[in-house]
């Protein structure tokens, strides 16, 4: 069966996308449409969540610019290529384009045989990528399933995780500190723990901010800093997202449980 790789889009200005999305048929040139997004930290979730293969991204945006999203998805350990979308023919751009690593560098609108050529061009580059990624766990003794469970440098790999999540955590902190390819600590994660590393260090997060909540007298901010959020509106956000309630209610239904004085 032939590869087919992940791809979004991320661009402010919705014509521009659907033009693109809609302009040539994506599935015969190898990828999957995957979704579009407005908002470059929107974008920033699905991308650490999800791993695409691919990021068609607007440089010129409010908030974050495009350059920015690569700087963060870098940081946040995505593999995840760029492709750098712009209607500004600007030297200066394309140069900060190459020295970010980008696939390479379009002017819109874009022209449907330009693009069709382009995607055969990447997808030559993710096959490559595919490959060399597939041999670096066979190199490590991981691409066949090994039994239920995870091998000893996993584990301490988790183990270290549990211990530092109050702290700002990156993947590539994780690679260099056991020695591993980042994609491999990727692989690593998606077997043993059926998600991914920002899932896992979210879990262990949310798991002691519970805890906490129900036992000490913290308030929310201080509870946030604690355990690594990086401030009380994106805990409050994600508390919500993974409990289905807001810290406050979680709060207020245990103490009402248990007949303890609330907290704010």
């Amino acid at each position: 069966m032939v590869k087919m790789y992940k791809v979004i889009f991320v661009d402010d200005e919705p014509w521009a996308v659907i033009d693109i999305m809609h302009t040539i048929s994506w599935e015969q040139s190898g990828f999957s449409v995957a979704g579009y997004y407005e908002k470059p930290r929107e974008a920033f979730r699905y991308i650490i969540e999800n791993q695409p293969d691919l990021v068609f991204t607007d440089i010129r945006m409010p908030v974050w610019d495009g350059f920015e999203l690569i700087r963060q998805c870098r940081e946040a350990g995505s593999e995840a290529e760029f492709v750098i979308l712009s209607s500004y023919s600007d030297f200066v751009l394309a140069k900060q384009a190459i020295r970010s690593a980008v696939l390479d560098y379009c002017l819109k609108p874009v022209n449907p045989e330009v693009l069709v050529k382009l995607l055969g061009e990447l997808r030559l580059i993710l096959d490559d990528k595919r490959i060399a990624l597939e041999s670096s766990y066979a190199s490590e003794g991981e691409a066949s399933p090994g039994g239920p469970e995870s091998p000893e440098h996993f584990d301490g790999i988790l183990a270290f995780v549990r211990e530092n999540y109050q702290n700002k955590l990156l993947l590539t902190q994780l690679a260099e500190r056991f020695n591993f390819n980042k994609n491999y600590i990727c692989y690593l994660f998606k077997k043993y723990t059926n998600g991914t590393f920002t899932a896992y260090l979210t879990g262990v997060r949310i798991n002691e901010a519970k805890r906490l909540l129900r036992s000490s007298g913290l308030s929310q901010g201080e509870i946030a800093e604690k355990t690594g959020f990086m401030d009380y509106y994106y805990f409050n956000k994600v508390f919500k997202s993974e409990c289905g309630v807001t810290p406050y209610q979680y709060r207020k239904g245990h103490s009402a449980r248990e007949g303890g004085p609330e907290h704010e």
